[in-house]
């Protein structure tokens, strides 16, 4: 107990003090984006964001495993969609580690109002969606089409909240819209561990933490147009399965 109540001290430290550092040179970005260099701004911002990921993950000392990242589609002219559980709040930054491509998340509207994480999301690329307006969030949905037809990858947690340990939670199957009507490919991607890691106790747990991609889906299937249910129901299939060999994983390491 004291061990683990040090690494959080020295863990959250750790991260206030990047937080400090980090804030100019987010604000020095975005004012590099309102001159019109928005896709060097974003690829800069895409890189300090994960390096910073890194050494968050490095210095609290996750044991991270990752699979199956040759099932990401090369960078094309379109971009991926991205579909992700959503258990603890340490999955964005896992994901920015283990992608290599920036990525925009489709976000609620509330952390529009958080100081800093606003302004990062917003370089990446990042929508805000008002999840209680359909008509603000179909907005939000449409957007987020243009940006992946135009080359952008974004990323969806379906659940619509995390799930904090609760297994996984039924998909909303409206954010599907994203990559059918962009007729792009989902890729769908499976984290565990994130929840146990920090947010079960309130302390930090250096334990396993893991990220799986699995084999990519195409939308652009004339039998199944944009049938955003079956579309939904093949990506959860597919995380379920993906979550279920990372359970037997980590049981095999204890």
């Amino acid at each position: 107990m004291i061990k683990r109540f040090f690494i959080t001290i020295y863990s959250f430290l750790f991260i206030g003090i990047g937080v400090v550092i980090f804030i100019p040179i987010v604000i020095l970005l975005f004012f590099i984006s309102l001159l019109g260099l928005r896709s060097i701004s974003t690829i800069l911002m895409y890189k300090v964001v994960q390096c910073a990921s890194r050494l968050i993950v490095f210095f609290i000392g996750f044991k991270l495993f990752v699979s199956g990242k040759e099932n990401i589609p090369p960078l094309g002219k379109t971009g991926v969609c991205f579909v992700c559980n959503h258990s603890g709040i340490l999955d964005i930054l896992l994901i920015l580690i283990t992608v290599d491509r920036p990525v925009g998340f489709i976000s609620k509207k509330e952390i529009m109002f958080v100081p800093f994480i606003n302004l990062w999301l917003i370089l990446l690329g990042g929508i805000f969606m008002d999840r209680n307006n359909p008509r603000k969030s179909l907005d939000a949905i449409n957007r987020g089409v243009k940006k992946i037809i135009d080359g952008h990858s974004m990323v969806i947690f379906p659940e619509g909240t995390r799930s904090r340990g609760q297994g996984l939670l039924p998909f909303r199957t409206g954010s599907f819209r994203l990559a059918t009507a962009a007729g792009a490919d989902i890729v769908p991607v499976a984290i565990s561990g994130s929840y146990d890691a920090l947010e079960k106790t309130g302390w930090v747990y250096p334990g396993p933490v893991y990220v799986s991609f699995g084999k990519a889906i195409k939308t652009a299937q004339p039998e199944h147009g944009e049938s955003r249910q079956y579309f939904s129901d093949q990506a959860r299939g597919e995380i379920a399965r993906l979550l279920k060999a990372q359970e037997e994983a980590r049981n095999a390491l204890s």
